[in-house]
């Protein structure tokens, strides 16, 4: 049996983990972090916030699944990171691409792992 995790918790480390993988890659390794055209500058901010929209569009997610088999949970958390992942084909330089998908497979399996139904405080274990 799995302990219940918060949502909170979650949002947390997920967002730790994110910011981690950002001062490693740009202020550390001096990646220049910008996407898209005409590109934008990815900062700090942007991470924080993108990923705590993720994590409670993700627990909206879960709780729409929550009478389903943790089977749609995995697959609707899979096909979300898989579309996701064609959002860094759009960085600046090989680099930026690198450090974002870093970024989304951070979130998405910290974010997948961590609300996983049988976590949940609000759904009973079956």
């Amino acid at each position: 049996m799995s302990r219940p995790v918060p949502v909170w918790l979650v949002a947390v480390v997920a967002t730790a983990l994110a910011l981690a993988v950002w001062v490693l890659a740009v202020p550390v390794a001096g990646v220049d972090l910008a996407a898209g055209a005409p590109a934008q500058t990815v900062g700090a901010a942007s991470v924080v916030l993108v990923t705590l929209v993720a994590t409670l569009g993700a627990w909206g997610v879960r709780t729409l699944l929550r009478r389903r088999t943790a089977a749609a949970w995995w697959l609707t958390c899979g096909t979300v990171l898989a579309v996701s992942l064609l959002g860094p084909l759009g960085g600046t330089s090989p680099a930026a691409v690198g450090t974002l998908v870093a970024l989304h497979l951070v979130v998405g399996t910290t974010v997948a792992v961590g609300l996983h139904p049988r976590r949940a405080l609000d759904v009973p274990e079956k």
